[in-house]
């Protein structure tokens, strides 16, 4: 059943989506780049779930880390291009404007016709952020939406803003949705990062769509020229390091592995979902390997759901972004030992996929 798109209000002063749900963490939704495009095309009328966008894009086979173990690490603008994937499937030209200027004017053109707009670090942090609307205050313009920093996820939205304020200034909360202000907008990097989804193109089939998103399963882990984040087997190969180290090391370095490992449980997951129903597209023996390939990633899904459940990793949600960002790692050895033998275990699972992957692609 085709969603009904979001409501567009209009009043003296502001213009804006009405009821594009909060975005949180710690909800089998934490990729925030595919929890943003699933929020704003739901609100467009656009029927898609989390791991729809997270299989489309490609963002479910992702392996990416820094050796420093920034928590930049999990952000898919960080390792292969793949946003392209869900618009070509979907029927959107997405694009960007390089003038910041024009970011802003086509943003409020954008929620004028009830497309939300994709922004990176609409407040405080470089996450992906939704403008779900905006009002005109003393002769200009301010934008509103949603981001995951908009609450704890243990408390309402109009109560926190987590490493802003203890609460949050009513002159900043905007509408009866309880959008807040976004005070970086148009986020970070506009020209490159801002994302505007209120142009049609003519969709490519579910099937071909499909093809692309084993095409970008396989180009995740090739080798990227990117100095400072390493991608598919050498970012297992660094978390499994991690694991193995002496707990002082371990605890000197490895900050935000709850983030890590949540961030990959999820997206292991999504992948498992998204391919066990897309194996429906698919007929004969190519249905049936790719059967195999989505119980390869429940496989590695559940291998870290046994070595520390999903639940242990939401608390990096949960807390303030400062410390959570910069806070001393998590495990002790003995679920350290378990997350290091569970690393290996799917980085082998990893290699089997992409072996049936190619055979799938060769015989299309």
């Amino acid at each position: 059943m085709e969603p009904t798109p979001a409501k567009l209000v209009a009043s003296d002063n502001a213009t804006y989506i009405d009821g594009i749900p909060p975005l949180r963490w710690g909800q089998w939704r934490d990729s925030s780049y595919c929890g943003a495009v699933t929020a704003l095309l739901n609100a467009s009328g656009i029927p898609v779930t989390y791991e729809e966008v997270m299989g489309l894009s490609g963002v479910c086979y992702q392996a990416l880390m820094r050796d420093d173990w920034d928590p930049s690490s999990t952000l898919p603008q960080n390792g292969k291009s793949c946003e392209k994937n869900v618009g070509d499937a979907l029927g959107i030209d997405v694009y960007t404007l390089q003038d910041e200027n024009a970011v802003r004017e086509q943003a409020a053109k954008s929620i004028d016709g009830g497309h939300a707009v994709l922004l990176l670090g609409g407040r405080w942090t470089g996450e992906w952020s939704l403008a779900c609307g905006y009002a005109e205050e003393n002769g200009e313009r301010k934008f509103f939406g949603r981001t995951y920093f908009d609450s704890r996820s243990s408390d309402t939205a109009e109560i926190t803003i987590d490493g802003q304020s203890t609460k949050v200034p009513e002159n900043e909360i905007y509408t009866a949705n309880k959008y807040f202000l976004l005070n970086g907008f148009p986020g970070w990097y506009p020209g490159a990062l801002t994302r505007f989804y209120d142009r049609k193109c003519e969709p490519i089939t579910r099937k071909e769509a499909l093809k692309v998103s084993l095409e970008t399963c396989i180009r995740m882990f090739e080798p990227q020229a990117d100095d400072r984040h390493q991608s598919g087997y050498d970012a297992y190969d660094i978390l499994v390091a991690g694991f193995e180290l002496p707990d002082a090391d371990y605890r000197a370095k490895c900050r935000c592995d709850q983030y890590h490992i949540g961030s990959m449980q999820d997206a292991r997951r999504a992948a498992y979902i998204y391919l066990d129903a897309a194996a429906e597209l698919l007929d004969g023996e190519n249905k049936a390997k790719l059967k195999r390939v989505a119980a390869i990633y429940k496989t590695m899904s559940d291998n870290l759901l046994a070595a520390v459940p999903y639940e242990k990793t939401t608390a990096v949600f949960s807390t303030s972004v400062p410390p959570a960002w910069s806070s001393p790692s998590t495990w002790n050895a003995e679920r350290r030992r378990a997350l290091a033998a569970a690393l290996k275990e799917n980085k082998e699972l990893e290699c089997q996929a992409r072996v049936v992957v190619k055979d799938i692609l060769n015989n299309w």
